[in-house]
């Protein structure tokens, strides 16, 4: 197979278009065609119907595309980490993570990191689950640690690192965990989790929080608004351990039937690089609480 055929088909097949694949690769629409139809001569398959106005993929072209991203995606990955390294010249990993793990959890994990290697400069993204799987897989980002996740790309290794269970917390004391429906519950309807700790509560005790207040946005305007006596919310306890140990927030109940775990996310190709051997050990042995 020759790669240059394969690089002009991969280009065609994501873009769903020759012209823009012929922009992207700067050559003629016309070479891009020529190229395509001796890349199915050589295969001996057509991978493209040309028998609609729009660019459609055959059953080969399909399968053939998903394995060509794989092998363009490890390419880049490749090419970043050389670029990297020849103008560091030394180790750097670049880490990315989601707000609601990694504001409670990077600030005290990398100073601790720091301190055992100095030799590993680092930078952090913090970004949505999604961007930063995207992220990882095209070499922009060597690792991240998101909460709990299922993940099935056989090109992604996924290390559980803790879990913790969910705790309502509450700026105010309550005598009765019944009084907590009078009080809004900032909820993260998007959370999977965050709904079931809300469905548990409501069994256990045979309450309905009616009252509800959707929040899409960082954890600190969440726990600003717990701050402000806006409501009350749901977290897991990684997330909100630092303002309960300050008195700020007040644990009117932990719900051990639902927990919350984080994860480091990894490509298989870099799983023996010595920085990231590094950065897993520690993180595995780190003690967030």
């Amino acid at each position: 197979m020759d790669l240059h055929y394969l690089r002009i088909f991969y280009e065609v097949a994501k873009e769903r278009s020759f012209t823009k694949a012929a922009n992207k690769l700067y050559i003629n629409q016309s070479a891009v065609s020529i190229q395509v139809k001796k890349f199915e001569e050589l295969l001996n398959t057509k991978l493209f119907d040309r028998s609609s106005k729009k660019i459609k993929l055959t059953y080969s072209g399909e399968v053939l595309y998903k394995m060509a991203e794989e092998i363009f995606q490890k390419v880049k990955r490749a090419e970043k980490e050389m670029t990297r390294i020849i103008e560091l010249d030394k180790a750097k990993i670049s880490i990315g993570s989601t707000s609601t793990v990694g504001e409670p959890l990077i600030p005290k994990l990398m100073k601790g990191f720091s301190k055992v290697h100095s030799e590993i400069e680092y930078d952090i993204i913090f970004s949505d689950k999604q961007r930063l799987l995207k992220s990882l897989k095209e070499g922009e980002l060597d690792v991240i640690i998101i909460d709990e996740e299922h993940i099935t790309d056989p090109n992604l290794e996924v290390i559980e690192v803790d879990k913790f269970p969910y705790v309502l917390v509450s700026k105010e004391d309550y005598r009765d965990i019944e009084d907590v429906i009078d009080t809004p519950l900032i909820s993260r309807k998007t959370i999977s989790n965050n709904n079931e700790a809300i469905a548990a509560l409501e069994n256990k005790y045979k309450i309905s929080f009616e009252n509800q207040i959707s929040v899409m946005g960082s954890l600190e305007t969440i726990k600003g608004m717990v701050r402000e006596g806006v409501g009350n919310v749901i977290l897991p306890y990684y997330s909100v351990y630092k303002e309960v140990e300050a008195g700020e927030f007040k644990i009117i109940e932990k719900i051990e039937d639902v927990e919350d775990a984080y994860q480091i996310v990894i490509t298989k190709d870099k799983r023996t690089l010595l920085e990231i051997i590094k950065f897993i050990n520690f993180t595995q042995n780190f003690k967030i609480i």
